[in-house]
């Protein structure tokens, strides 16, 4: 470890031992979904995925996230019907699920006003999901669920800013359960158990297909295509596309949660120029699917498959938590 990353960690403990020391609670189960790396583990597509399966189950799901460089402090419910720019990409996403979804820097905050604008009591079977919640300490969670990157694990296992970990791996046993995002990668799977990690999961890509802007599927026929994104891991967006019957005549990478000015479409419009589709991920379609762009502008609909033994255990957790609390 070298003093950069020996600089990180103590400002990073320090910081956690803060805000364990006033953490509070909600009434209310809380489930946190977050990861030990930056990039892109598929925290989003699993936040929905596993809060449709809690709504199959009964359950009420609220969503509590940040939404990350949305202009909106919050706290503030998430509507379908507003812009990236003020609720960030990702909440917008959640929302356009049909999902609750409650935007604020204090997520604790952010719960309580849930519960008092749904008008949540003791007959509701509420259940806060604490979106990129391993680090977010100042709020209680009952469950901790770590997402791990089918393609890249933990990388070179060094700390910011050395390496992608956000926090140091021996805090993996801070998680309840682990999931594989991604791929069903069983190396990575046995490293994790020759870890110590116990119960862990796949949650699998599951493509969709391509949507336009109405949310018609769209054939790919062998078409001509340009892809961009600004995600975290680029390189998965592209294997899904390869996937397809598609002809990929270029690319662009960008930042993740990048914001496109107008320069920026003018700049992909024109690499795009020889291409009959212009495809991105859903995250960046919901920044632009207002502007005009040509050629036509469609999005890859991609879920994340979370197998029933998980779900189940979850279920029988969230039930002897309200047993245990009666």
């Amino acid at each position: 470890m070298n003093i950069f990353e020996r600089l990180y960690l103590c400002f990073y403990l320090r910081k956690k031992k803060k805000l364990l020391n006033c953490q509070k609670k909600l009434p209310f189960p809380v489930i946190s979904v977050g990861n030990l790396t930056v990039g892109g583990t598929g925290k989003t597509p699993f936040t929905i995925a596993f809060s449709k399966e809690l709504k199959k189950a009964g359950y009420e799901p609220v969503i509590l996230t940040r939404g990350y460089r949305g202009r909106l402090k919050g706290p503030v419910i998430v509507s379908e019907d507003m812009n990236a720019e003020d609720a960030g990409d990702e909440p917008l996403m959640m929302a356009m699920e049909g999902l609750k979804v409650v935007k604020g820097a204090d997520r604790y905050a952010a719960g309580v006003y849930a519960i008092e604008k749904f008008g949540f009591d003791e007959h509701n079977k509420a259940v806060f999901i604490l979106d990129d919640g391993f680090q977010h300490w100042k709020l209680y969670r009952d469950l901790n669920i770590l997402l791990v990157d089918g393609y890249k694990g933990f990388g070179n296992f060094r700390l910011l800013p050395s390496g992608p970990l956000r926090s140091p791996l021996n805090e993996i046993f801070e998680a309840n359960m682990i999931f594989i995002t991604k791929k069903e990668n069983e190396t990575l799977k046995d490293k994790l158990k020759a870890y110590g990690a116990k119960e862990i999961h796949f949650a699998p890509i599951k493509i969709e297909g391509i949507k336009n802007r109405d949310g018609r599927d769209i054939q790919p026929d062998g078409k001509r295509a340009f892809a961009f994104a600004g995600i975290g891991n680029f390189q998965s967006f592209i294997d899904c596309l390869s996937k397809l019957n598609l002809k990929i005549i270029g690319q662009k990478k960008f930042i993740d949660h990048k914001r496109y000015t107008e320069k920026t479409i003018k700049k992909i419009e024109k690499l795009a120029r020889d291409s009959e589709l212009l495809i991105t991920t859903k995250k960046d379609f919901v920044k632009i699917k207002d502007k005009i762009l040509k050629p036509e502008l469609c999005y890859l609909e991609v879920s994340l498959k979370i197998n029933k033994k998980s779900v189940a255990n979850i279920i029988d957790f969230l039930l002897k938590l309200k047993h245990d609390r009666a």
